[in-house]
């Protein structure tokens, strides 16, 4: 298994937080290689899929789809990669408000082999750093909203 863990404490309402996550509209405003991203279909919970655009490192568009599957609001939102790489990590993302009306915002990246990938266990070891800079991308979360809170 490959897995990293990230933790920010945003100046926002748990409320707002969780809604700005679970808009993937807002997905290139803190995500640094997002390109695009759509929601599948009219409701927003559990199984709803979104298309979402990708820019590879290497300077391309790629297709990085996702689906929820935990969407508890206002404490937690799962999703996990439908296309793209054939890693399809989970992302775990673990609200909880805070004295003075601060969200703490827990990021979990895993990646679970199951079949015949579980051979490439030893292997995941070198994908944990490409995981813990994806974690540290909610410092983009807590930038994006508390510089709107400056502002309104």
């Amino acid at each position: 298994m490959a897995r990293a863990q990230y933790e920010v404490r945003i100046r926002r309402p748990i409320e707002q937080v969780f809604e700005f996550l679970a808009d993937g509209s807002n997905n290139h405003l803190w995500q640094p290689r997002t390109v695009h991203t759509s929601q599948a279909g009219p409701a927003l919970g559990a199984g709803t899929s979104f298309r979402q655009t990708t820019r590879h490192p290497f300077g391309f568009n790629v297709s990085s789809d996702y689906r929820l599957t935990v969407f508890d609001r206002p404490h937690a939102l799962s999703l996990v990669a439908t296309s793209g790489s054939p890693i399809r990590p989970t992302e775990t993302y673990t609200l909880t408000e805070h004295s003075g009306g601060d969200t703490v915002l827990h990021c979990t990246v895993e990646y679970r082999p199951v079949g015949l990938a579980r051979l490439l266990t030893p292997l995941l070891s070198m994908i944990n750093p490409l995981f813990a800079w994806e974690a540290s991308w909610i410092e983009g979360v807590r930038d994006v909203l508390e510089s709107l809170h400056q502002i309104s």
